[in-house]
């Protein structure tokens, strides 16, 4: 069984995230953790709590990481791969947002960037669920 199978292995309970695609202007929002130990930046967002849906948790994230409100989303997938620090299976329900006011770094987040499709060249790193699957089925859509 390779990598790739474990991530569908009914046995693997895998870490359930909702995650939001912040984008104006042409570019996507991605955040970095406090005591972060690697380089890569993800998307905003976090762990669904008990009896929590998906809704409350993006809208809950969102408020606590970047201390803004949500305007509008739009459910865009879920994206499976491995968590960068956990190294289990995660999935990640990712939605289209748009936020009321600027954002400010907040919680556990230490900072944020905005980004284009075009990051590798700049030499930044992104997760590998932003930058294999985020952010190519947005630019697919139409969106970045």
């Amino acid at each position: 069984m390779g990598p790739e199978d474990r991530l569908r292995d009914p046995n693997l309970a895998a870490i359930q995230k909702v995650g939001a695609a912040i984008v104006r202007d042409g570019k996507i929002m991605v955040v970095r953790k406090k005591d972060q130990p690697s380089p890569e930046y993800f998307m905003p967002g976090g762990r669904m709590e008990e009896g929590e849906t998906q809704r409350e948790t993006l809208f809950r994230e969102i408020r606590e990481e970047l201390c803004v409100d949500i305007d509008c989303f739009e459910y865009i997938g879920s994206f499976e791969d491995r968590a960068v620090f956990e190294g289990t299976p995660i999935i990640i329900h990712a939605y289209l947002v748009t936020v009321i006011g600027e954002p400010t770094a907040a919680s556990e987040v230490k900072e944020y960037k905005w980004i284009d499709q075009h990051h590798e060249r700049q030499g930044l790193a992104v997760s590998s669920i932003m930058g294999k699957q985020v952010i190519p089925a947005l630019v697919k859509a139409g969106r970045l």
